[in-house]
């Protein structure tokens, strides 16, 4: 059986699903969106597929080529940079998201529009794809809260997003108080070691059983806005590496206690250990 290739529709179909592929991912491990990026990614990993078909005889290494190196590459490339669980991850989910597209639309195409209308059952394919991401973003409210925190320390004022993180019960055993995580960019964008005086406290994590955090004091945190800002003055943060929070929505890490206070009621601190 004889096939005519058009170069066109190939490289715009797949372009397509790997772009609904990629946001989707991006939006499941919560990357930050790099729209121009995800596209230029994706038009490239097509546009390379596209020269592999026509110059590649054998489909069986064009197939390993396509999988091993062109899906791989545009992965890497659209989530830089990240830690290598997140590239892992989002290598897997890619592929449960074409395949749950390319499914949709072959089914589509051949059951409900009878072999007519492809570009119709294209556009029809990203329906699956949006109400995943629905479900995804409505349990992801209920069980996340984001607040907008301002650091205040000897006329330096930091801005930033926090996210209430019910397992971090991280305390300073040398004031007993509750510890806030933020990157180390923050503490130095506070003033650093020639501000504060440091302590280093023992904490663990799910993969990291022993480790040691720098903790200093600021004058005050500020936690939600409007009616519902609190102010929590002194309070002790620690600095963390910055690749905690790359890619992330959020440059800080509650206290369970602090997202306790926001929300006006006892939710409850969960150990980690």
């Amino acid at each position: 059986m004889d096939y005519e290739f058009y170069a066109d529709v190939f490289f715009l179909t797949n372009c397509y699903l790997d772009f609904l592929a990629v946001y989707a991912v991006s939006e499941i491990l919560q990357q930050r969106k790099r729209l121009l990026r995800y596209i230029v990614c994706c038009a490239i990993s097509s546009f390379a597929g596209c020269i592999l078909f026509v110059l590649l005889s054998s489909y069986g290494f064009y197939l390993f080529c396509i999988h091993c190196i062109v899906n791989p590459g545009m992965v890497v490339c659209a989530f830089f940079p990240a830690d290598k669980k997140i590239y892992r991850k989002a290598f897997l989910l890619m592929y449960f998201m074409v395949m749950l597209l390319g499914g949709s639309a072959e089914w589509l195409y051949g059951t409900v529009l009878n072999g007519h209308c492809y570009e119709l059952c294209l556009l029809f394919c990203a329906v699956p794809v949006t109400v995943l991401l629905y479900i995804v973003r409505r349990r992801r409210r209920n069980v996340q809260r984001f607040y907008p925190v301002q650091i205040g320390h000897n006329g330096k004022v930091a801005v930033l997003r926090a996210f209430y993180d019910t397992g971090n019960t991280l305390y300073d055993p040398y004031v007993q108080a509750a510890v806030h995580i933020v990157p180390r960019e923050i503490f130095e964008a506070l003033g650093g070691k020639e501000a504060f005086l440091t302590r280093l406290i023992p904490f663990s994590s799910v993969g990291l059983r022993q480790g040691l955090l720098e903790a200093f004091t600021v004058e005050y945190l500020k936690l939600g806005e409007g009616d519902t800002e609190i102010t929590i003055a002194p309070a002790v943060l620690a600095a963390a590496e910055d690749t905690l929070f790359r890619n992330r929505p959020y440059q800080m890490i509650l206290h369970c206690s602090a997202g306790e206070q926001a929300a006006g009621k006892a939710v409850g601190c969960q150990n980690k250990e």
